[in-house]
């Protein structure tokens, strides 16, 4: 990956606070999703929305770590809103359809 010359380096406020709320949302929701399988069917299409427009604010980030952060919280958000849809679809398939 190159480095945008035309971007600052990264500050040490960089590290503590967020630069894109969207992707970290999207990242600890995708992460719920998982955890909290009952619950991906809710939570993964939220993750997967949110890390989708993360996606797109990212560039817009003012330091180089700033925007490889939250592009990195977006893809995690993403995948792990899909991985967590897939575990609740099949948690909720094997409840509804026990025993059948």
């Amino acid at each position: 990956m190159t480095s945008d010359p035309n971007r600052p380096a990264a500050t040490a406020l960089d590290a503590i606070i967020p630069t894109n709320p969207l992707a970290a949302l999207s990242c600890w929701i995708g992460i719920g999703s998982v955890v909290l399988c009952g619950f991906g069917v809710l939570l993964g299409p939220i993750a997967i929305v949110l890390g989708w427009l993360g996606l797109k604010k990212w560039k817009m980030q003012e330091s180089s770590y700033g925007a490889t952060t939250s592009k990195m919280r977006a893809w995690i958000g993403i995948s792990t809103g899909i991985f967590g849809v897939v575990i609740g679809a099949v948690f909720w398939g094997m409840i509804l359809f026990k025993g059948g």
